[in-house]
């Protein structure tokens, strides 16, 4: 997990960017029942700010409090992704959705 921290005069923090690399494992891909799921966990961190975007394609994120914007993702087993977050408690959110894809969105 990379942290990135930029501060302005007087160390008052501006902007903290939280960047991994998460991997689909689920043998359904990134379907609606996971992508609903990111979407409510993100409720419990309302000053986060989390992306994903294919590996491949970097220049497009999906919100991840969108479901339909997860879903257009296509991400098939195996696809990797680019978790970004930034805001407060978003290296609690990167983390929390990082394990939720570590353990294949607990359906297998």
């Amino acid at each position: 997990m990379n942290n990135r921290k930029q501060r302005c005069g007087r160390g008052i923090m501006v902007s903290e960017r939280i960047n991994t690399v998460v991997t689909v494992g689920n043998r359904m891909g990134l379907h609606a029942r996971p992508a609903s799921r990111i979407a409510m966990m993100l409720a419990d961190y309302p000053g986060a700010v989390l992306t994903l975007a294919r590996e491949d394609d970097p220049k497009n994120p999906a919100d991840c409090r969108s479901v339909l914007s997860l879903i257009i993702l296509a991400a098939s087993k195996g696809t990797r992704l680019i978790l970004n977050g930034s805001g407060e408690q978003a290296e609690e959110a990167v983390r929390r959705i990082g394990d939720f894809f570590a353990v294949n969105f607990e359906e297998e």
